[in-house]
């Protein structure tokens, strides 16, 4: 009896315990900067980025580059719009691919299953 108690404790743990994991998504944390040239941090998971576009404005210490704008979406069919620099731009950029690549990797190698949400 105590056995079976112990050893359903236990696989109630692990199953509570991977479920806190399963919504955890990879995130990519950046750097932004607006058209006046203030800058933050944000971090988004990089399964919610849309796409990357030409900002509106140019860099304040590089006026002849346009700012990027990474859309995200926001959960409710609408976009959060983050500008960045070129620069961080392409490091975001680097960092989704070399998730997708890894990502790609872990299929090609193994009989894992990766579920989407």
């Amino acid at each position: 009896m105590k056995l079976s108690l112990v050893f359903f404790s236990a696989l109630l743990f692990l199953c509570s315990a991977g479920a806190g994991f399963a919504d955890d998504s990879y995130k990519i944390i950046f750097e932004t900067m607006d058209c006046s040239g203030n800058t933050g941090f944000a971090t988004v998971g990089v399964d919610e980025i849309y796409k990357m576009n030409n900002g509106d404005c140019s860099e304040p210490d590089h006026p002849d580059r346009k700012l990027k704008q990474l859309l995200v979406h926001d959960g409710s069919g609408s976009y959060t719009a983050y500008t960045l620099t070129r620069d961080e731009a392409k490091n975001v950029m680097r960092d989704m691919k070399e998730y997708m690549r890894a990502r790609k990797g872990v299929l090609e190698r193994s009989d894992s299953i990766i579920i989407g949400h």
